[in-house]
């Protein structure tokens, strides 16, 4: 009982805190996976006509009966490739749905995104693209899984009403829910330095408007509701081939929000069956090729990966190995994470070079 009241109330800090709390994004060990939503720059950066990505993670479930767990659908397209010479348009669709604890603290975002992507030259070897996202999003908890310090009575919680000795939790809570729109921009820039080099980076700015959140009752004072800090994220990596089947594709991420920071970095070593068109819009479908590989989160987790790439999809399993302080309670277990991806194409006029488009 004294674990659950424990997980309980961590949970109560994190949702009704009311001074200087910034709430804390999702995050995927795979960030690549997941393009749209790692910058809103990358809708549309696809090696092919259209693209569908899913990602699944669940992490702590040593440490917790309901483990945090999040999944992402996204897919974005390029258009007007033919008629804009060496530009393109990106647009794209993604959801997500994020749930953290026993308290049923769940965000679910629908995400709408606008890129444009120029060409610099006119093989496309380099490329700079802008992006827009809006979304809506809709975050609530159920409050009465929550046990909060007062409903605490000979070490046991009295929070459910068919409780009868149920107590009244005292806090000025308003709802169970609120909604609102969230602005987010991004800027992208792809190279091919070489015939064997390709390298990519870009940056993020999330949460422009910085919206509040809060289950309080709407009355309190500005100051003391929850606003989301502005998050800005860096990004980059590329490919490098050697030889006629081997690549190295390392890329990194950094994150700040809040005044606080952390970064990813590492690489997967690639075997490709067929490393000539794995860059080619319209090549072989032959595109097979398996990955291994490793990252490290700051201070937190090293990140083992195996990939797949099989004509057209693209497949991920991730496991992350816990190192921080709190590996004495998970036993070094962190989370486990799957993506899937699909590239498709649509019948169109023939590009005259290749697009590269950052994978693994």
């Amino acid at each position: 009982m004294i674990k659950s009241l424990t997980q309980f109330w961590i949970v109560v800090v994190f949702l009704l805190a009311t001074q200087a709390v910034s709430a804390q994004d999702i995050h995927f060990s795979q960030f690549y996976s997941s393009p749209v939503t790692l910058n809103p720059a990358m809708t549309g950066n696809v090696n092919g006509s259209y693209r569908i990505s899913a990602t699944y993670r669940n992490q702590w479930a040593s440490i917790s009966a309901s483990p945090y767990s999040t999944a992402v659908l996204s897919i974005d397209a390029s258009l007007f490739g033919c008629s804009l010479a060496t530009d393109h348009v990106g647009v794209g669709l993604a959801v997500f749905n994020d749930r953290a604890g026993e308290g049923g603290l769940s965000n679910t975002t629908a995400l709408a995104s606008l890129a444009y992507h120029k060409g610099l030259d006119q093989d496309r070897r380099f490329l700079i693209s802008v992006g827009g996202q809006v979304g809506f999003v809709q975050k609530r908890a159920d409050i009465e899984k929550l046990c909060f310090q007062n409903q605490i009575s000979n070490f046991e919680c009295h929070n459910l009403f068919d409780d009868p000795n149920y107590i009244p939790n005292g806090e000025a809570i308003d709802n169970q829910q609120f909604n609102y729109l969230d602005f987010r921009v991004g800027g992208l820039l792809t190279a091919q330095a070489s015939k064997n080099v390709n390298l990519y980076g870009g940056a993020g700015y999330y949460h422009a408007s910085q919206p509040t959140e809060t289950f309080l009752v709407s009355a309190l004072n500005e100051a003391e509701q929850n606003k989301l800090g502005s998050r800005l994220v860096l990004h980059g990596g590329g490919s490098l081939k050697m030889g006629s089947a081997l690549s190295f594709s390392p890329s990194f991420i950094f994150m700040n929000q809040s005044g606080v920071s952390t970064y990813v970095a590492g690489g997967a070593l690639g075997y490709h069956f067929n490393q000539r068109s794995r860059y080619q819009r319209g090549g072989s479908n032959d595109n097979s090729a398996l990955y291994l590989g490793g990252w490290y989160r700051d201070s937190d987790a090293v990140i083992l990966l195996v990939g797949v790439d099989f004509q057209r999809f693209k497949l991920g399993f991730s496991y992350d190995i816990n190192v921080s302080d709190l590996s004495v309670a998970t036993s070094n277990q962190g989370g486990v994470e799957l993506s899937l991806m699909f590239t498709g194409i649509t019948s169109e006029c023939n590009r005259r070079s290749p697009l590269y488009c950052p994978r693994f």
